[in-house]
């Protein structure tokens, strides 16, 4: 998102609830140039001047920044998400579990054939 969005919105926003420029600058604490500077993208909007001017136009600096309100999934679909990635966790949970048995194994059954080796090298250099 550019500070060309964010300086549209804010202007959109500021005019929605019927508040001219002047009154924002003033609700800020700062002067009508600054604020005007806000809304023409020439001065960098930092985030303590985004949540405070998202706090006077009563919105979140996520819908300055995006440029619509985040729709808050429901109660009911909320759950049906934290079923279906908890199955999954759980899923892929059980398959390390799985993965780290296995790789035990393999790695005793490494350790078994590696000193199998070591006693057949030490016998062919006794016959020798």
């Amino acid at each position: 998102m550019d500070n060309s969005s964010i300086k549209d919105n804010i202007r959109k926003i500021r005019k929605s609830r019927k508040l001219t420029q002047e009154e924002m600058a003033l609700r800020l604490g700062i002067s009508l140039t600054a604020y005007r500077d806000f809304e023409k993208g020439s001065t960098s909007i930092l985030n303590g001047n985004l949540h405070r001017i998202a706090s006077l136009l009563d919105t979140s600096a996520e819908e300055i920044v995006l440029g619509y309100r985040p729709s808050q999934i429901e109660g009911a679909n909320l759950q049906e998400v934290q079923e279906e990635y908890s199955g999954r966790i759980q899923s892929l949970e059980t398959r390390i579990c799985d993965l780290e048995k296995l790789t035990s194994s393999l790695q005793e059954t490494i350790a078994s054939k590696n000193e199998i080796i070591s006693m057949l090298k030490k016998r062919l250099g006794e016959d020798k």
